[in-house]
């Protein structure tokens, strides 16, 4: 007699999670309204790592693959603006000319757009500057 209420249980219990995955990947693609939160590094990694997190109040902290860096960003929709980024004075024996173009990049940004698995920063022009991934997103 368990086994009757057994079997429809776990049937329900399959159905149940397997729209929870497609809820999951619809809520990855949709458009993120903030990135306060969030942490990015580039598509593909190259041999210093790299990344930009936002944090809450408008700071802004990252690593451009030798030298910590930390400013202030305001983001109004799309509009994305970055300030003036401060950074340790590290010289390493490889990757600062990667370093300089992440940070400028950064700091030459104007526009975002983001899911919660990419994002993309644009410049004055409209050109785009990066395509990051989400590096916190479990």
């Amino acid at each position: 007699m368990a086994i009757q209420f057994l079997i429809p249980l776990a049937v329900g219990a399959l159905v149940l999670a397997g729209c929870t995955k497609a809820v999951t990947e619809v809520r990855k693609s949709r458009p993120l309204t903030t990135l306060e939160g969030s942490e990015w590094g580039p598509l593909t990694p190259g041999p210093a790592e790299q990344f930009v997190a936002f944090k809450t109040g408008g700071e802004i902290v990252g690593n451009g693959g030798c030298n910590n860096f930390f400013g202030q960003y305001t983001q109004d929709g799309p509009k994305l603006t970055i300030g003036a980024l401060a950074s340790t004075k590290k010289m390493c024996a490889t990757g600062m000319e990667d370093e300089a173009a992440f940070m400028k990049n950064l700091q030459d940004t104007r526009r975002a757009e983001a899911t919660h698995k990419s994002l993309t920063l644009y410049g004055a022009e409209d050109n785009i500057l990066m395509e990051l991934k989400r590096r916190d997103w479990d």
